[in-house]
């Protein structure tokens, strides 16, 4: 084969490899019953999360079988290396889990959730 079917070739590869690690990046398992900051709940289980920046903040989808279960806002804030895995903080508020922060593997950004009444959907 010539070098520019193999370029082609190792250039498919490499954006399916880019792909599959940007798409795993976005999957978070919860492992038990927590509220977003705003007061919605999220059951244990799977989760495929979509985030749209705006400029310091954003929309944080969360997906179950390919069907939208929460919507949260965060904050977006900068810290000073990507995140090697994907990492989940919360706290204990009145007896309840509260997702606190959200870092997505790969990112420089964290997700943090804004605490208070549920928003208007």
């Amino acid at each position: 084969m010539s070098k520019r079917v193999w370029h082609g070739i190792l250039s498919v590869l490499i954006c399916a490899l880019v792909f599959v690690s940007i798409a795993a990046a976005r999957e978070i398992t919860i492992g038990q019953l927590a509220k977003i900051g705003n007061g919605q709940t999220l059951e244990p289980g799977t989760y495929q999360v979509e985030v749209e920046k705006m400029q310091d903040s954003a929309e944080v989808l969360f997906f179950q079988g390919g069907e939208l279960v929460v919507t949260a806002r965060a904050i977006l804030t900068k810290e000073g290396v990507k995140c090697n895995n994907t990492e989940i903080h919360s706290e204990e508020v009145d007896g309840a889990r509260v997702i606190t922060k959200m870092w997505l593997r790969g990112w420089k950004e964290s997700l943090v959730f804004k605490q208070g009444a549920p928003e208007a959907e």
